[in-house]
């Protein structure tokens, strides 16, 4: 699902040129939602919710999953 939409969002924008970064960036989805997948599972939630992951991470994309998780490290980081 994530590498779906990712590669439907890039193309999409059209802002990238490099075919080998747009397959990049789905297959770097995949792989994020597949972790998300393995949390979830963890967590003992709904394994639907992993559908719903997936599709979120497609549609925001590796380089807003990073900076997110870049600044939430960084406020954690400056609490301690």
């Amino acid at each position: 699902m994530a590498a779906t939409i990712s590669l439907l969002r890039v193309l999409y924008e059209g802002k990238e040129a490099n075919k080998w970064r747009v397959v990049l960036e789905a297959l770097i989805c995949g792989a994020l939602s597949l972790s998300a997948s393995s949390v979830i599972e963890w967590m003992a939630w709904p394994s639907s919710l992993s559908v719903a992951a997936g599709g979120t991470i497609g549609f925001i994309g590796v380089t807003a999953i990073r900076e997110l998780i870049i600044r939430f490290l960084g406020r954690k980081a400056d609490s301690v």
